[in-house]
This record gives C-alpha cells, structure tokens and sequence, in this order.
C-alpha cells in the first residue's frame, strides 16, 4: 500500500513537473507573441506615418498642377488676347 502510494504520489509529481514545463512554455510564447505584437504595432505605426506623409505630398502636389494649370490658361489667355 505505502509502495502503491509513493507511486502515486510520484505520479502526481511528475504530472506537477510536466505541469510547470507546460506552464513555462506557454508564458515563454505570450511574452514572445507580446514582443512580436510591439513590433507589429511600431510597424504600423511607422507605416501610417509614412503614408500620412505621402498623402499629404499628393496633395500638394495636386495643388500645385492645379495652379500652375491656371497659370498657363491665364498665360495662354493673354496670348490669345495679344494675337487677336
């Protein structure tokens, strides 16, 4: 009975230890998926930036054909005038 208990008892143990192993194991992969996850978000964050960079460059850029399109309607225009 007392041999039969100890190899419960070790089996119990040794359930334990694989327990804590699983344990480990599962806290070692959050805090790798939470590194992971900050990197991913630094990631997206420069990414947006970048691209809120490039929409507004667009956007300039827009204005700036659009002005110098009027500009040489007016310059046009004016030709025009003087011709005619």
């Amino acid at each position: 009975m007392v041999l039969g208990g100890l190899v419960v008892e070790e089996g119990f143990a040794e359930q334990f230890t694989n327990l804590e192993n699983r344990i480990k194991e599962v806290v070692e992969r959050y805090r790798d998926f939470e590194q992971t996850k900050s990197a991913l978000e630094a990631r997206i964050y420069e990414l947006e930036e970048a691209l809120k960079t490039k929409v507004a460059a667009e956007q300039r850029y827009v204005e700036e054909k659009s002005i110098i399109g009027a500009k040489i309607e007016g310059l046009l225009s004016r030709l025009d005038q003087a011709a005619g």
